[in-house]
């Protein structure tokens, strides 16, 4: 793995550091701003759907294809890969 230094204010270090030890359990830096980015991608996902939820037409399509698609892992094809 490359490793790369980047230059940030001392509070936010200072911040990040204490969010790792006091609410990651002692990670790393570089895995609490994994964890952090994870997190990112999450809420924008989630609000990625509610956009979706909003509008009742998009909606249905997604639903429409869910409902496609379950019946495809029905296939019948038990084990296979």
């Amino acid at each position: 793995m490359t490793m790369t230094t980047i230059k940030v204010q001392a509070e936010v270090r200072d911040e990040l550091a204490r969010l790792a030890a006091d609410d990651l359990g002692g990670v790393t830096l570089g895995t609490a701003l994994e964890h952090l980015l994870t997190e990112h991608r999450k809420a924008q996902i989630l609000t990625a759907y509610t956009r979706l939820q909003a509008d009742p037409e998009a909606w249905a399509g997604y639903q429409s294809e869910l409902d496609e698609w379950d019946t495809v892992a029905g296939d019948g094809l038990a084990g296979e890969a």
